[in-house]
Formats: structure tokens, sequence, C-alpha cells
């Protein structure tokens, strides 16, 4: 007996899906008479291969789900490009794309109406349908609908019961297990399954659960992501729920679902969405709309770390390199700074001025603690110096420094960047591996950097115990230098060249004598 053809229902009518994949409206269907499975064809499983501008994708009709999605723009250390599947095993249910309601559509091998994509050319836009009709009765109709310039997809996924008796389903989509390199335990910079739900960010953390967890209320999206890129799943009607689980190693899955319904002999049910897959640049993700840039976690500086991410494409767009925006970046930073860092500095010096003076009230009220109090700050009141004058105007500039910090540790649009000798400005600047202990890298921005550091210790001016300042001297560029060492390049670019403009101001600001800066120290 023939297959019946796709026929919807008025309930999924709401709201509406582009304009390609709604289904044509018709008649309530019949009570269907039989059906074939599709498992009876002997079907062997084979690729359907989407070419576009930005990206190269590859599905199997066994599952229908993607076994590759490549990134053309975006290489990886290699020279390949950056290919968003993290587990490529075809044998790995469910697999990114994946759509089912039963452990045989998860698995089967689908029929295909094309065996190739091109949108490379003049097509805008094109459409993969995949079918399947299980033992079960229930046939599987999968339309994507891919976009030239868009590194998304649009899913429109029906489910029809052929069988003559009423079968429940429960249409699911999704992406996994894991992202990119979420395998490689070093070097995968993996995040927790993220989602924005009720107007806030939520993040599952899978280690406190081994079973399946569903998230209900209004749902913008949910999606894995790491450092630099995300696959996003975005319901495009109401009533979606996210559910997220854990996979072989640890790996996560991320889904969307909907309500699991009875189907009558002839209905049907359908999900649709858009999936993003590709970077986290804020330009892009702001176009998709659906507060998809809030993917992007800049921290509690968020308000300050995005300005400075887009004056680094600024700055980019005029120098071409982004090693060079970075330091003109901290150029502008520190001229604007500068008034409170002349300013602390200024204290500073006045402090070491005048601590003779203070060591010999400490010694001579040692067993007075109160007249030592009171003969201290009248010291400080008659040369006008401020003990936290030192202190508060660099607090000022902690949230600066932070919102820098997130901005450079997030930015996609260093990606392979490259600078003098570095490669890649979102790795370690690794100039070649010393062998020993199995091999270790020599990165040599991280060793400057320590350099630098002990550099602008040793002109600080020395205030308290001299014994803790000499240790302080040591200690400090030791410990930034390993916490430093395995950073994104990009960063340590950019405390490098902090570190060298502080020196700078330091040598310029204790060109004065001790007792001038006393004088001119500022008051309480």
């Amino acid at each position: 007996p023939p297959t019946p053809t796709a026929v919807p229902s008025p309930q999924a009518a709401a709201p509406a899906p582009p304009p390609a994949l709604v289904p044509a409206p018709s008649a309530p269907m019949p009570t269907p008479r039989g059906y074939t499975p599709t498992a009876q064809l002997g079907l062997s499983a084979r690729e359907v291969v989407v070419e576009t501008p930005l990206m190269q994708v590859v599905l199997s009709t066994a599952g229908a789900r993607v076994s590759s999605w490549k990134l053309k723009q975006y290489r990886s250390a290699d020279g390949s490009p950056v290919d968003l599947v993290a587990v490529k095993d075809a044998g790995a249910a469910p697999g990114p794309l994946a759509v089912w309601t039963d452990a045989e559509q998860a698995q089967a091998v689908y029929q295909v109406d094309r065996a190739r994509l091109d949108l490379t050319g003049r097509d805008e836009a094109g459409t993969l349908t995949f079918t399947h009709v299980s033992a079960s009765g229930i046939e599987t109709d999968k339309k994507l609908r891919f976009y030239a310039n868009l590194y998304q997809v649009e899913v429109a996924l029906t489910l029809r019961n052929l069988a003559p008796a009423e079968i429940a389903v429960e249409p699911r989509i999704a992406w996994g297990p894991g992202l990119r390199n979420s395998l490689d335990k070093k070097n995968s910079t993996l995040q927790a399954p993220t989602l924005w739900l009720d107007g806030k960010r939520v993040q599952e953390d899978l280690a406190q659960t081994n079973t399946e967890k569903l998230h209900a209320g209004a749902l913008s999206w949910a999606g894995l992501q790491d450092s630099y890129f995300a696959a996003v799943l975005i319901p495009k009607e109401k009533g979606l729920q996210a559910f997220v689980k854990k996979a072989a190693e640890d790996q996560p899955i991320i889904g969307l679902a909907a309500a699991r319904q009875a189907l009558k002999p002839g209905g049907h049910a359908a999900l649709i969405a858009t999936v993003f897959a590709g970077p986290k640049d804020l330009d892009i993700l702001g176009k998709v709309g659906k507060d998809l840039d809030s993917i992007v976690d800049l921290g509690w500086f968020d308000f300050l770390a995005r300005p400075a991410l887009w004056l680094l494409k600024l700055l980019y767009s005029f120098t071409g390199n982004y090693g060079i925006a970075i330091i003109i970046v901290t150029v502008l930073q520190k001229i604007a700074f500068h008034p409170l860092t002349a300013k602390s500095l200024r204290s500073m010096q006045a402090m070491q001025a005048i601590q003779p003076k203070v060591q010999a009230i400490q010694e001579r009220y040692k067993n007075n603690p109160k007249k030592k109090q009171e003969e201290t700050m009248s010291l400080y009141r008659k040369h006008g110096v401020n003990p936290m004058g030192g202190c508060l105007p660099m607090l000022v500039q902690i949230p600066i420094f932070i919102a820098l910090y997130n901005a450079l540790s997030n930015s996609v649009e260093m990606w392979q960047a490259r600078f003098l000798w570095i490669r890649d400005l979102t790795q370690p600047d690794a100039l070649f591996g010393v062998t020993i202990w199995g091999g270790y890298p020599l990165n040599l921005l991280a060793l400057l950097m320590g350099a630098s550091m002990w550099v602008q210790q040793k002109m600080s001016p020395p205030a308290g115990d001299p014994r803790q300042a000499q240790m302080m001297l040591w200690m400090m560029p030791v410990v930034f230098t390993f916490m430093f060492w395995s950073f994104p390049s990009g960063l340590v670019l950019y405390w490098l060249v902090n570190n060298i403009l502080q020196v700078g101001q330091q040598w310029l600001i204790t060109r004065k004598a001790p007792r001038l800066a006393a004088a001119e120290g500022e008051g309480a």
C-alpha cells in the first residue's frame, strides 16, 4: 500500500517557522490502511554533504544526524577546519541534530531526497528532507533548511501515526555528545551545558547527576559551548523543554523535548527549532536574536568587557593585526589612568620618605599602642601622607583589568591570529618543546612577563618590613609566571605591555627626590 503523504494538524500552526518549512494545509488525514517500515527496504547508510561559503556539513542517513560540522573560516592548529562534532563514532547515539521518539529512530537508516546540497553559488538557501517509517508505524519527516551565509539550520520535525492503533510519542532533537575537542581533557575549554531560562543564565553541573534532567520554563535557548564556539538549540514554538544528560566519557548532551502525547491513527506531532553551530562572535550571535549573545559570559564587569571587545575589533579594522590592537588598547588604558597611577606612586614615595620616622615612633612607643597610633597619624598629617593613597587609585583600575582579562580570554576574533612569533593569540605562545619530563613547552611571552614584573617590583618604593618587601620582589613574579604559563598569549601580551608601561611610569615619577615626593604627597 502507498505511504500516506505529510499532513499537518491545526494545532501545529503556531508559532510560524521559516516559510519554506511550513507544511501546506490540508484536510485531516484519514485512518491509514497500512505502511511499509523503512527497515524492510534494505537501505545502506550513506553520507549527504552540505556546502556553504561558511561551512561544510556532512550528515549520515544512519540516524539522520551530523557526522561533521566544519567551519571553513576557523582553522585548528594542524590547519584543518574547526569541526564542532566531538564524537565521530556513528554508533554513538543520539548524535548532533538527531531526532527521535524511540530508540529505533535514533539508530535507523533514513531515506533522503538528495545526496548533496551546494549553496556556494547563487542559491541563498536549500532544504534536505529525511524520512523514516518505524516498525511501530511512526513516520518521521525531518526537514533541514540551510542558509548560504548563516551558521545555522532550521529544523522541522513531523511525526505521523500510520498504524491503526494509538501510539504515544515525545518528539526530541539533540546536540552531542560533546563539542569540538571536548574528548581532549587537556586542551578542551568545554564549559557546563548552558540555558537561557526565564530570562537568566542556567548552567548544569553534570558531575552532580548521572540521570537526564529536564528544565521547564520560558526557554530561549539551550546549548553546549567552549571558550570560542557553541552549538545551540533555539525553540521556535512554546511548550518545549530543555533536557541535559551525560554520555560516555562524561560528554554532555543537550536537547529539546516536546510534551509526551498520544497520536491517534492518522494524527501527527511537530517540533520546530533553529540550531546555531558556529563561533561565539558577539556580532554574529546578536543577529540570531533570542538573547543568544548572552551565551558569552564576560563576568561581573560584562558592561566594560563588551566595549573593550568592540574597541579591539575597531582597532583591528585599521591595523589588520590583533596583537597590535591589544598593544594600542593597553596604551590607551594606561593614558586614561595615568593620573590615578601617578597619585598612587607619589603616595608610595611619600610613605617611603617618612618610613624611618614611622619606625622610630614604633620603637619609642612599642609598649603604648594608643600613643603609637596617635603619633603615627600625627606624622602622616604633618607630611600630608595618606597611608591608603597608594592602594585606592589601584582599586579603581581593578574592574578594568578584570574586564579586559575576560574579554581577551573569550575572544574568538583572535582565533589563529598571529603576532611576531606567536601563531595563535588564543593559545600559549610556545616557541618549542624542551625535551625534559616528557617534553615541556617554552613560553617566551610568559617569561618576559615575569621578568617585567620583577623590574616593576624592584622599582616600586618599598614600604613596611624590608624583609617582606624582598620576599615579594621574587615571589610575585614567580607566581604570576607560573599562573600565566598556560594562559592565552593575547592575554599575556596585554599583561606584559601593561607591566612595561608601568615601569616607564614609575621611572618618570620616581626621578624626583624622596623628600620632594613626601612634600608633594596627596592629603589624607
